[in-house]
């Protein structure tokens, strides 16, 4: 059995399908364990969560919120994505690198750095990106809460600079989905701004790219999990 959930992820409304099997095997599992780190550590626990472009992860981490409000738990809880640290277009045209946004290299990794050590330190705002002015917006979530959870492709990266990210989280997840699936999704996705043939394109050129760079630069996550919405 599978419950509809309507999200807005970057201006958009999005239907998410959750089974029961995933909810309560998967997901409630992994909330139940960020509140058992909290509740030991007794200080703001930050986590991970990464995966391929089009793998519903923003989507998923606005479900992790809605479905830990109904756990009751004495900790609080929230989700921000890394996309609000993407260089400002005016970088990306002086060095070339406005088609490849979205890339790995179209992150300011030092920014998003700064933020996370000063997160795990204290409560402050982040930016996020606007699809709006298709650029990033400064201080626009307040983070407060006890356990931060961070989405984005890159976090588990062993290149140079993202590396230095890993070391910084209490807890890493690795959301797994096949390529197959992240083609088709993210071609549909595209075609409704670009038409279909130059989304085929585009796929080619670009996303297909980075969720190669994606898959074959991972550092071992803590957990892996694979869910069986689509």
């Amino acid at each position: 059995m599978k419950t509809m959930n309507k999200f807005i992820v970057n201006g958009n409304e999005v239907n998410a399908y959750y089974s029961s099997n995933d909810i309560n095997d998967v997901l409630i599992p992994l909330l139940k364990r960020w509140i058992h780190i909290y509740e030991t550590k007794k200080k703001r626990v930050i986590v991970y969560l990464a995966a391929c472009p089009g793998s519903g992860k923003s989507t998923l981490a606005l479900f992790l919120e809605e479905l830990f409000k109904s756990l009751n738990a004495s900790c609080t809880f929230q989700t921000i994505g890394m996309d609000g640290f993407h260089f400002y277009n005016d970088y990306l045209k002086k060095h070339d690198l406005l088609n490849e946004k979205g890339s790995r290299n179209t992150f300011d990794v030092e920014k998003l750095k700064s933020y996370i050590l000063k997160t795990k330190e204290e409560d402050c705002f982040w930016p996020i990106y606007s699809r709006m002015v298709h650029n990033p917006i400064e201080n626009q979530v307040y983070i407060q809460s006890d356990i931060v959870l961070i989405e984005g492709n890159y976090l588990l990266s062993k290149d140079a600079p993202w590396n230095e990210l890993l070391p910084l989280c209490d807890d890493s997840v690795f959301l797994n989905v096949d390529p197959n699936i992240l083609k088709e999704r993210l071609i549909k996705r595209k075609s409704l701004s670009i038409g279909l043939n130059k989304a085929i394109h585009f796929y080619a050129q670009s996303d297909s790219k980075n969720i190669q760079y994606v898959l074959n630069s991972k550092q071992c996550p803590n957990i892996e999990i694979e869910l069986s919405t689509r």
